[in-house]
């Protein structure tokens, strides 16, 4: 992608499309898995886009734990109530999410809760989710390591949440923790990509044109590993790759 798209991008002129709504998310999401934060946070960076991640507060259950899917947001609020039928709106919002998607949910409330947990993650997987990102805590964690469900989250507490937080809506843009801002804005289909070095989020219409460059530079990376691997002079290798 030419920088003149990109600044037509940015500016809000156009929606870059490079590829027809993804015709197979389940393979994109499967290319994104082989790469890694850092070369993702490269390319955003050098696309006029580095303050695409989150908070460092956000870890995986377990290191070996990977984010890779469009973004199905749910939008929260501190609520006292203890009517079912907030639950049932909750409930009713997970029959919505489609495979391959993570869930996203923002943070909503000043206090420290469990805003994700096992049955949620069950529910959620069932209805097509492939992982979860909580700007917030979560519990209920061996039994979500047991299931192998990726999830992120800031912290793990016990606390319910029903109560003391609502879901307001979904499929709606949220703000979650950055790292470089306050905050970043999740729209529904962003791509959230995560793993053990911190998560991402990349605006839905670069989805393709991050991904392709990342296997381009990775694919130099690898060539420029064993160059260095092997003793090579290291300012050679540089200049000759431009990786370090």
């Amino acid at each position: 992608m030419n920088a003149e798209r990109i600044g037509e991008y940015k500016e809000g002129k156009v929606q870059i499309q490079e590829s027809a709504e993804f015709s197979d998310m389940e393979q994109v999401c499967a290319r994104y898995r082989r790469l890694y934060a850092g070369a993702v946070y490269d390319v955003l960076e050098h696309l006029g886009f580095p303050n695409q991640v989150l908070s460092d507060q956000f870890a995986p259950l377990t290191p070996e734990m990977k984010l890779s899917g469009p973004a199905f947001t749910v939008k929260g609020t501190t609520s006292c109530e203890r009517d079912e039928s907030l639950r049932h709106r909750r409930l009713a919002a997970i029959k919505r999410i489609r495979r391959p998607c993570i869930e996203v949910r923002d943070c909503g409330t000043p206090f420290r809760l469990a805003l994700y947990g096992e049955l949620s993650a069950t529910t959620a997987a069932a209805h097509g989710a492939v992982g979860a990102l909580v700007d917030g805590g979560t519990r209920d964690t061996g039994m979500l390591i047991a299931m192998g469900f990726p999830v992120f989250a800031r912290y793990r507490t016990p606390v319910e949440a029903f109560g003391r937080w609502a879901m307001v809506d979904c499929e709606v843009p949220v703000l979650v923790s950055g790292q470089l801002t306050d905050t970043i804005q999740v729209n529904p289909g962003d791509f959230i990509f995560g793993d053990f070095d911190g998560v991402l989020v990349i605006p839905k219409a670069l989805t393709m044109p991050v991904l392709e460059e990342c296997e381009r530079v990775i694919g130099i990376e690898d060539n420029a590993r064993v160059e260095f691997a092997r003793g090579d002079d290291p300012v050679e290798v540089f200049q000759r790759h431009k990786r370090l």
